[in-house]
């Protein structure tokens, strides 16, 4: 009768049983449309993430996840595990059996049991169909959300990772997919996790110590925007930690299977991985930026606020007023022709015409634009080297624009190849695994082992506490700051 009312609003859908409960269900989605829809959906998160490509730690976690897989409910489907490449620490489910971990949520792991913990979880978001039950829950908003979704362009201006993923998946079947999960759902998943790591062998109370993990990393860090985060696509609930401990409780570990990795076995897996933004993606080096892949370099002014993602690099003046941005922005030889095929899409004030910088040509023009009720003026430089094509925008008001005038000019013309020199001064941090001494802390280790984390983040890192003495030869995570080797294959991003 429920799918029968349900089919009312929801066209030519039925009914399905679910893999958990065994009841039937109301849902937009068939098991095959589902793998599909993962399918699609991984190429847009791919594309935007990337996947570190270390083939060991793959094979680990893979081998790993496929243990936990054998004992899902929903056993039928074939489950994949991939590490995402962004520094956020999270872990995620695509509709149909793809499973990511990141490479920021391995120096919070402390154990194979909680490794264990977040797989199981993951698994059981799969096993249960959330994605497909919260796209069913969405039906009345569906043409609100579609429409949402149609705005990604507008969003990229503001946020291109955010957009192009919005964008991306507002032309997949499941345009919500990667909606937030309801409380009840994560509470699901969380004794599914658990039931499942147990069978499996491991410990289902790591799922409660790595929660609380989790939530001090987020006091620690107290980051108001926390982006690809765990906790943001898993909200947190202030019982959740003590639920999983008292569920845990009524659980039977599996010991007949292979006992989890002690921890020098188990952190022998992530020993080098980079922690943070790769130094391939480009470094900031006091006011210079460094690109090693590309082979580039250029200033910003000094005291200027700078960020790197993925699109573009920038600077915003100490007051606000004016910004950088600097973006590849074709293929092409020539900035000349960049220059006037975006004239061909705007009423430029001057230009544009050639010039040379060093050993690169360019091309400048200028341009005065209404933004947030305003005019402002845009100096514009091009610049060609290795078939590609960079154009450096200084924006600032109309009224504002002579002040910085000169700091726009200035960092344009610093934009110049690598000397073998600045190649030198590229550092990218790496987590290193070192055995305590006897009778050392982490104040002591850390200062002997030359670790760029606090007190507070080491701490947080090996599940302990700051003022704690170490047991002697007992491996504890640090971060070190290693120069960079150049060019190397470890992170795959699909053009």
């Amino acid at each position: 009768m429920v799918c029968l009312a349900f089919g009312l609003f929801i066209g030519p859908w039925g009914c399905a049983r679910n893999p958990v409960s065994g009841r039937p269900e109301a849902v937009l989605t068939s098991e095959s449309a589902e793998i599909e829809q993962g399918n699609r959906l991984a190429q847009v998160i791919e594309s935007e993430m990337g996947l570190v490509q270390n083939p060991g730690l793959e094979a680990y976690l893979s081998q790993l996840g496929q243990r936990l897989a054998n004992h899902s409910p929903r056993a039928n489907i074939t489950y994949q595990f991939r590490l995402a490449d962004i520094p956020e620490a999270n872990a995620f489910a695509l509709p149909g059996g793809r499973i990511y971990v990141s490479r920021g949520l391995l120096p919070l792991l402390n154990s194979e049991d909680e490794l264990a913990a977040v797989l199981g979880h993951e698994i059981g978001h799969v096993a249960a169909r959330h994605s497909v039950r919260r796209q069913t829950a969405s039906v009345p908003l569906a043409p609100l959300r579609i429409a949402a979704a149609l705005g990604g362009a507008t969003a990229s201006i503001v946020s291109p990772r955010l957009g192009q993923l919005v964008a991306g998946l507002g032309q997949l079947p499941g345009a919500f997919a990667m909606a937030a999960y309801s409380r009840d759902q994560e509470r699901e998943a969380d004794r599914l996790g658990q039931q499942i790591a147990a069978a499996a062998g491991f410990d289902p109370m790591a799922l409660s110590v790595f929660t609380d993990t989790l939530a001090r990393e987020d006091a620690l860090n107290k980051k108001p925007e926390r982006g690809h985060s765990f906790l943001v696509s898993h909200p947190p609930s202030p019982e959740r930690s003590v639920s999983a401990e008292e569920y845990a409780q009524g659980l039977t570990i599996q010991t007949e299977l292979p006992a989890p990795l002690d921890r020098k076995a188990f952190l022998r897996h992530f020993d080098g991985i980079v922690l943070g933004q790769p130094a391939l993606e480009g470094v900031f080096v006091d006011d210079r930026f460094l690109h090693p892949e590309l082979g580039i370099g250029f200033s910003f002014p000094p005291n200027w606020e700078t960020s790197n993602t993925d699109s573009s690099v920038s600077a915003r003046s100490p007051d606000g007023s004016a910004d950088l941005i600097v973006e590849l922005v074709a293929k092409s030889s020539s900035a000349l022709e960049a220059a006037e095929e975006f004239a061909g899409t705007v009423k430029l004030k001057s230009g544009p015409h050639a010039l040379r910088v060093g050993q690169l040509d360019a091309a400048e023009a200028s341009v005065v634009v209404r933004i947030r009720g305003e005019n402002s003026q845009l100096a514009l430089t091009w610049f060609a080297y290795n078939d590609l094509v960079y154009r450096f925008t200084g924006i600032a008001p109309v009224s504002e624009f002579a002040k910085v005038r000169a700091d726009f000019e200035k960092s344009a013309r610093s934009f110049h190849l690598l000397s073998e020199a600045e190649r030198s001064d590229i550092f990218e941090k790496k987590l290193r695994v070192v055995e305590s001494r006897k009778s050392e802390n982490l104040a002591e280790l850390g200062q002997r082992s030359g670790n760029q984390w606090s007190l507070a983040q080491t701490a947080l890192a090996n599940g302990v506490q700051e003022i704690e003495q170490l047991p002697p030869d007992w491996p504890v995570k640090i971060a070190h700051e290693e120069p960079y080797p150049g060019p190397r294959a470890t992170l795959s991003r699909t053009p």
